[in-house]
C-alpha cells in the first residue's frame, strides 16, 4: 500500500477515535447512563470520585489490551502496539470534550434525549470510521476481535456477549460498591441497542467513498490484526 493511502487510512482511523469519544461524552452528559463499553468506567468513577471518565476509559483499555497479548502471545503483532496511543487519544478526548461542555446544563428529564440521542449518532459515526481506516482497533474492540480468531466464533457474536459482559461487571461493581445500580440507565439500553446500527448505516454510506478515495489494497495487506 502507498504511504499516501496508509496515512489516509490511519487520519480516517483517529478521526473515528475523536468522534468516538465525543459522542461517549455527549451520552453521558445527558444524564441517562452511558454506553456498554464505557459502563464499567463510568461506574468508577461513582467508587472512586474525583477520577474522570477518561483516566478509568484507559485503565479498562490497558486491561483488554494485555488480555489480547495473553490470548495471541506470538501472533500479537508489534504494530498493534499503536493501540497505546489511540487509547490515550481516545481517553483524553473522552475527559476533553467533557471538559468543554462543563458549563452546559441539560434540563428537564426530555431534554436528556437530546445530547444522548446525538452522541449515539456521533458514536456510531466514529466506530464506522474506525473500522473503515482498517488498521488498527481500540483495545476493547482488539480483545474481542483476538477471541473472535482464537474460538472461531464470529466478531459480531463475541461482541455482544463482550459489552454484555461489561454491563454487568459495572452492575456488580456498583452494588458491591455502592449498595445500589449506579450510571446505568435507560440510556445505556437505547446505546446499546442503536449505535450498532448506526454505524453500520455509516459504513454502508461512506465504504464507497472511502474506495475512491484511497487505492484498492488485498485486505491481507491492510488489516494488522490477525
Amino acid at each position: 500500500m502507498q504511504r499516501h493511502t496508509l496515512a489516509c487510512r490511519y487520519g480516517i482511523f483517529f478521526g473515528g477515535v475523536v468522534l468516538s469519544a465525543l459522542g461517549i461524552a455527549l451520552i453521558t452528559k445527558a444524564g441517562l447512563g452511558t454506553s456498554a463499553i464505557s459502563s464499567l468506567a463510568y461506574v468508577m468513577t461513582f467508587v472512586v470520585p474525583g477520577v474522570s471518565l477518561g483516566t478509568f476509559t484507559l485503565l479498562v483499555n490497558l486491561a483488554a489490551l494485555g488480555a489480547q497479548i495473553l490470548l495471541l502471545r506470538r501472533e500479537f503483532r508489534p504494530i498493534q502496539f499503536l493501540q497505546l496511543p489511540a487509547t490515550v487519544i481516545f481517553s483524553a478526548g473522552i475527559d476533553l470534550w467533557t471538559y468543554l461542555m462543563r458549563d452546559w446544563t441539560v434540563g428537564a428529564y426530555p431534554m436528556g434525549w437530546i445530547p444522548l440521542l446525538a452522541g449515539c449518532v456521533i458514536l456510531g459515526l466514529g466506530v464506522a470510521l474506525e473500522v473503515l481506516g482498517d488498521v488498527l482497533y481500540l483495545p476493547c474492540e482488539g480483545v474481542v476481535k483476538a477471541i473472535s480468531y482464537k474460538s472461531h466464533a464470529e466478531f459480531g457474536t463475541i461482541k455482544t456477549l463482550f459489552d454484555l459482559s461489561m454491563v454487568l461487571s459495572a452492575i456488580v461493581v456498583s452494588v458491591l460498591c455502592l449498595g445500589h445500580i449506579s450510571g446505568l440507565r435507560e440510556g445505556t439500553i437505547v446505546a446499546a441497542a442503536t449505535v450498532g446500527g448506526i454505524s453500520r448505516f455509516f459504513r454502508e454510506k461512506l465504504g464507497s467513498l472511502l474506495d475512491r478515495t484511497t487505492e484498492e489494497a488485498d485486505p491481507s495487506e491492510v488489516s494488522v490484526q490477525s
